[in-house]
């Protein structure tokens, strides 16, 4: 059953990559567009953002934190808020497609390189999201209209380590359940 499982996370990682590495092949103009389509399935809830109830929102959020966190959390509400004021909406939702792709194959990754000890390793998956990231880029290169950026790889590896650690906190959180429902065997003096 485990090789079957090892099987299908292998099968999963191979497929995400494929798909990450399909879309940096795509010209600039049609992935334009597909970011555009995007755009225009949240158009709805950025035009919420623009009047201006989620940055009071996060105003109100911002006066309950500590004095050193009220600031960049205001900060941080603003600069979304200009960038989705200022129209370059686009700009995020690209960012955020970067970031979500690699959070998924950085889970996968960290479910595929459990020792087999089941001891959940980090370094190992996180260089080969890394690795992953400067391939992207570099075919990017060679797609009509796009370019190679380092801040790119960086919000990739960002997403690829979130995705990482909730797979090793998720599989944390099973061991603890798997040794507690595990009856202990043994003899009591």
């Amino acid at each position: 059953m485990k090789k079957l499982s090892q099987k299908i996370l292998a099968a999963s990682v191979l497929l995400t990559l494929a798909f990450i590495w399909i879309n940096s092949l795509l010209p600039g103009d049609l992935s334009s567009r597909e970011s555009n389509w995007i755009l225009a399935l949240v158009e709805p809830a950025l035009e919420h953002i623009r009047s201006g109830q989620v940055r009071s929102a996060m105003i109100r959020l911002a006066l309950r934190l500590p004095d050193g966190l009220s600031m960049p959390v205001i900060h941080f509400a603003s600069a979304i808020e200009d960038h989705i004021l200022s129209r370059s909406a686009s700009f995020l939702v690209r960012k955020a497609a970067h970031f979500s792709e690699y959070a998924l194959l950085g889970y996968l990754m960290g479910l595929l390189c459990v020792s087999r000890d089941g001891r959940s390793r980090f370094l190992l998956p996180e260089a080969g999201c890394l690795a992953a990231a400067a391939v992207d880029e570099c075919i990017q290169l060679f797609s009509v209209g796009r370019s190679a950026q380092l801040r790119d790889v960086c919000i990739d590896l960002s997403g690829a380590t979130l995705g990482l650690t909730v797979a090793l906190v998720l599989l944390a959180v099973l061991r603890v359940f798997y040794r507690l429902a595990t009856p202990k065997t043994g003899k009591y003096l």
